[in-house]
């Protein structure tokens, strides 16, 4: 997307991350992945949502939602629960299947990632507190696949703050989705489902990019 070359900084990652990106790149050059690790030059960002169970090995609900500058993508959605071992932990993944409204479960091996990795490709990865949703992923796709999320990411709640901050200086910031939709006039989340929550987050985005665009 053209906007997110305006808030650079509110790209995620250490420049620990980046310099462990830039060492991905190269070792993974002359591989089938390496193109995920080249800039991406569309108009499209991948929302996402993800919740995780505390039992061990670790359960993942995960939505990956597709967006224009104009539209959420609903139709073009990928939705799963991930499990490493789901005969240990039938409960979990049936408490999964409920809450985050996901009908399929999946090993998080290296066909499945791998597909995952195919379906966000090199756009970049949009998301209400980025950074949680990310490092359950990023330990399984380097399990799987030998290497982490390499997308350019923008955490849409730290977007949303910053927006708030500068029309209202005193506002204090709710560090909680469903604050934000009501804020800016948005739907509120009809389940809490990872399909509901990527949606939401895709469409609060969109809203901020029209905001800054006015404001700037």
């Amino acid at each position: 997307m053209r906007l997110l070359d305006r808030h650079m900084t509110l790209f995620s990652g250490s420049l620990r991350t980046l310099l462990q990106r830039e060492s991905d790149r190269r070792r993974w050059a002359n591989s089938p992945y390496a193109w995920l690790f080249q800039p991406y030059m569309g108009e499209e960002a991948v929302a996402l949502a993800c919740q995780v169970s505390d039992a061990r090995p670790a359960v993942v609900s995960l939505a990956a939602i597709v967006l224009s500058p104009q539209k959420v993508h609903t139709s073009r959605t990928w939705v799963a629960t991930l499990a490493a071992a789901p005969s240990l932990a039938p409960a979990t993944l049936r408490r999964h299947h409920q809450l985050h409204d996901t009908q399929l479960s999946r090993m998080p091996d290296a066909e499945c990632l791998g597909e995952l990795a195919e379906f966000i490709g090199n756009r970049p990865l949009v998301g209400w507190q980025l950074d949680q949703t990310t490092e359950p992923l990023n330990g399984l796709f380097r399990a799987a696949l030998g290497f982490g999320l390499p997308n350019a990411q923008v955490d849409i709640a730290k977007l949303n703050a910053r927006q708030l901050r500068r029309l209202h200086p005193q506002v204090d910031v709710s560090s909680r989705l469903s604050d934000a939709l009501t804020r800016w006039h948005l739907p509120s989340l009809s389940w809490p489902s990872v399909v509901s929550e990527a949606t939401a987050s895709a469409l609060l985005y969109l809203r901020l990019q029209r905001e800054i665009a006015l404001t700037d």
